[in-house]
């Protein structure tokens, strides 16, 4: 794999969690670990149904859809409980998929905060759809060795998932395009859409 690959990190924008209705979602594109090549931007609902859509259409309908090697998400929540279908969202795009996490999720903690929503069933239901985590170890650029929880879709196996991480990660333990797409969103904190 070539290490001057383009990938898209997700993540959505700081919102007021008891008055936002909406919030921003932003797709930054890396090339490498280091050259920032485009900042992609949709709105989605906060506790809607509407995030792995409305993400896999900014991707398709960018010009960078059919350069992506790697859509790279923090999580498969997003703007609260908005749940990423991970599956879905690689037939959307036709790219492949990558979550990573620190720690694992813990079930009993989630259905907690899920049942707040009354069709928090169904919300869980797609969590559970998704892959599995798995392990993953990877080195970043400076050779640091990289611990994480991961789910994929699309990769043929799990030696590609930690090539793209390995090129996407420079001195952290997170990819520059998921990393760039944090601090992106953070900037909006305290900013209400509706």
């Amino acid at each position: 794999m070539k290490n001057l690959i383009r990938t898209i990190g997700i993540d959505d924008a700081a919102f007021q969690r008891n008055t936002s209705k909406e919030t921003f979602v932003f797709g930054v594109i890396i090339r490498g670990h280091n050259l920032v090549e485009g900042i992609l931007r949709t709105i989605v609902t906060v506790d809607g149904w509407d995030a792995t859509d409305k993400i896999g259409v900014m991707i398709s309908s960018s010009k960078y859809s059919d350069q992506l090697k790697g859509l790279i998400l923090g999580s498969s929540t997003i703007a609260a409980f908005n749940i990423i279908d991970l599956k879905k969202l690689y037939e959307l795009t036709e790219i492949p998929v990558i979550t990573i996490l620190p720690r694992l999720p813990i079930e009993d903690n989630i259905k907690t905060a899920l049942s707040k929503l009354d069709d928090w069933e169904e919300r869980f239901a797609v969590l559970k759809a998704n892959p599995q985590f798995s392990e993953i170890s990877y080195k970043n650029q400076i050779g640091e060795v990289c611990k994480k929880y991961f789910q994929q879709v699309g990769f043929n196996n799990i030696e590609e998932a930690k090539e793209v991480l390995r090129i996407s990660t420079y001195s952290s333990s997170v990819p520059e395009c998921l990393r760039l797409a944090d601090l992106l969103g953070q900037s909006f904190k305290g900013y209400t859409i509706s």
